[in-house]
């Protein structure tokens, strides 16, 4: 079997029967669809089980409690069959030729990652725009096509703009990091970083679903996700000091600075509720010398500049920001 797609789904009875209706346009004799019900309240159950009856290639997996989307991955990825992995969010829009293009040209090349370009997609008006223009790289090692993507600023970490070769995630004992948000940096960029071989293409593969709200309602609900951030930043700067010196560990280093000083500047950038909003800042203001180091150790100029900054006087960062993005 060549793909095997792995679909969690959580309270998204309005969006999950136009992502399953793409889907099942890829040919069951070589792919597979793993929906994992990861315990929600609404109709979604019942939808995918619809879609269950009608293609015997969809198959549900159900979880005991809810976990979270990395652990709902993880428990799609376990029983996976398929050759390459993909795992999309079930309320995007997939294109289903061009993933299928992109799962059988990694099967061809021998990639243990493949990556392409998504479109943003607007849920209210249904228009679209592009994504960034990411060229056609490769065959090359993960982490040289890592590196160029960074240099570029056509990196992104979204782990539905790849396929994955399931054995050589099993081989490396890469799974989604279960318990934070932002987990797709702790994801895809390792798999780059470990790939012998890895490619871009200029395929779109995916429509990317745009809910007015969904970050600010996310962000807005607690401080929680500036842990998180400080994790991640904590867990890739220890992958960067396992690297040989290079362009990759150069690329990772900036990487991280700038999710570092993300941690401040979302907190005016989503217009947090004023007890949130104090919460980050307290947050931001008891770590701001771990989180000023990591710019400060990003080799990058102006990330370092803001990291600075960022250690003298958080208000003061955050007032300078906020001032630049008016």
């Amino acid at each position: 079997m060549l793909l095997s797609i792995i679909i969690p789904f959580y309270n998204v009875e309005a969006y999950i029967g136009a992502c399953l209706e793409r889907v099942s346009r890829l040919p069951q004799e070589i792919c597979e669809v793993l929906l994992v019900d990861d315990c929600g309240q609404d109709r979604s159950a019942e939808i995918a089980a619809e879609y269950c009856q009608k293609y015997p290639h969809f198959h549900i997996i159900q979880r005991e409690k809810n976990g979270g989307l990395s652990a709902a991955r993880n428990t799609g990825m376990a029983q996976a069959r398929g050759e390459y992995l993909y795992f999309l969010d079930s309320d995007d829009l997939p294109e289903p030729h061009a993933l299928l293009t992109l799962a059988s040209a990694a099967r061809d090349q021998q990639l243990d990652v493949a990556k392409a370009r998504f479109c943003y997609y607007d849920d209210e008006t249904g228009r679209t725009s592009a994504g960034p223009l990411l060229p056609a790289m490769g065959p090359l090692p993960g982490a040289d096509l890592f590196a160029a993507q960074c240099r570029r600023g056509l990196y992104e970490p979204m782990v539905w703009q790849c396929v994955f070769r399931r054995s050589f995630l099993l081989e490396t004992g890469l799974a989604m990091p279960e318990g934070l948000l932002f987990e797709d940096e702790l994801f895809q960029a390792p798999a780059l970083l470990k790939a012998r071989r890895a490619a871009s293409f200029e395929q779109v593969i995916l429509l990317y679903r745009q809910r007015e709200g969904s970050i600010m309602a996310s962000f807005a609900k607690s401080s929680r996700w500036c842990s998180s951030y400080l994790e991640v930043c904590r867990r890739l700067h220890a992958l960067a000091a396992s690297l040989a010196p290079g362009r990759a560990r150069r690329a990772l280093d900036r990487r991280v600075g700038q999710i570092a000083l993300s941690v401040a500047k979302n907190i005016p950038a989503y217009h947090l509720p004023a007890p949130v909003a104090s919460q980050a800042r307290a947050f931001v203001h008891a770590h701001r010398r771990e989180l000023a180091s990591y710019a400060l150790q990003s080799g990058d100029l102006p990330v370092a500049a803001q990291g600075l900054l960022l250690n003298l006087s958080p208000a003061f960062f955050m007032a300078c920001y906020t001032a630049i993005r008016r």
